[in-house]
């Protein structure tokens, strides 16, 4: 989950330092979550997508992994993936 926060947060245009202070969290703790040295809790994701003003599972999105996926279903995943990114990243753009 952390990579994918840093994802949409850079696409946002916002700072570590930013959201941080948006989400009521220390900057060390947001710093944490994005390096996944730390699992963000239920509470603290709605915090992040509250302050990103996007919904939570476009963050969940950005977290899927080769590994998620199973392997008969591995084509369907590859081919799909990168334009629902695109998608969501032109979105996040917007909001």
């Amino acid at each position: 989950l952390g990579t994918a926060i840093k994802i949409v947060r850079k696409q946002k245009g916002v700072s570590q330092k930013e959201l941080a202070s948006l989400c009521g969290l220390a900057i060390n703790t947001l710093c944490s979550i994005e390096r996944c040295y730390t699992m963000p809790s239920k509470a603290t994701m709605k915090k992040i997508s509250k302050a990103l003003n996007i919904p939570p599972a476009y963050i969940l999105f950005f977290s899927i992994t080769d590994e998620d996926i199973a392997i008969d279903q591995k084509s369907l995943f590859d081919a799909l993936c990168q334009p629902i990114k695109n998608v969501l990243l032109n979105d996040i753009s917007k909001r």
